[in-house]
């Protein structure tokens, strides 16, 4: 195979990888982009220690929710971590413009075991001030929450 013919095929191979490259990274991006009837929720933890479950209580139009996260394994949720949280068309009741958004978080401090109520104990449910503003659906909205069992729990919405 002489040298012309081998340059030929490195430069088609270069090509073909460079297209599976870009193609890859516009099907799967690394960052979480909403459809135009959510809302995404990036919430950075930033406590002092591990803890059993987020809950979060909110409004969204008018209409009042109730949702949460914790570890399936049982596990505590790491104090570094991210959680993206997304509000989708039914919780948005179809809202295609700003929607008045009112979230409060609760850290229940201790691992146990989920519930559809969304009621634990109060001795390990540590509430947070409620956070309220216009979201647009499509639109990311970056969090933070901070503090311990301590001194408490802070949510802020962070301006970027």
């Amino acid at each position: 195979m002489s040298k012309k013919k081998i340059g030929i095929a490195a430069a088609a191979l270069a090509v073909l990888g460079l297209a599976v490259l870009f193609l890859h990274a516009m099907l799967f991006p690394a960052e979480y982009r909403p459809a135009d009837d959510e809302i995404a929720l990036r919430i950075q933890l930033a406590t002092k220690e591990d803890f059993g479950l987020l809950v979060y209580d909110y409004t969204a139009g008018g209409h009042t929710y109730s949702g949460g996260t914790s570890n399936v394994d049982g596990s505590l949720i790491r104090h570094d971590a991210e959680i993206m949280v997304v509000l989708g068309e039914k919780e948005l009741n179809g809202a295609a413009s700003p929607v008045e958004l009112s979230m409060q978080f609760r850290i229940i401090t201790d691992y146990v075991t989920p519930n559809y109520e969304n009621v634990y104990p109060d001795a390990i449910t540590k509430y947070m001030e409620p956070l309220s503003w216009n979201a647009r659906p499509g639109e990311t909205y970056s969090l933070v929450i901070t503090g311990d069992r301590a001194n408490g729990y802070q949510a802020a919405l962070k301006q970027e």
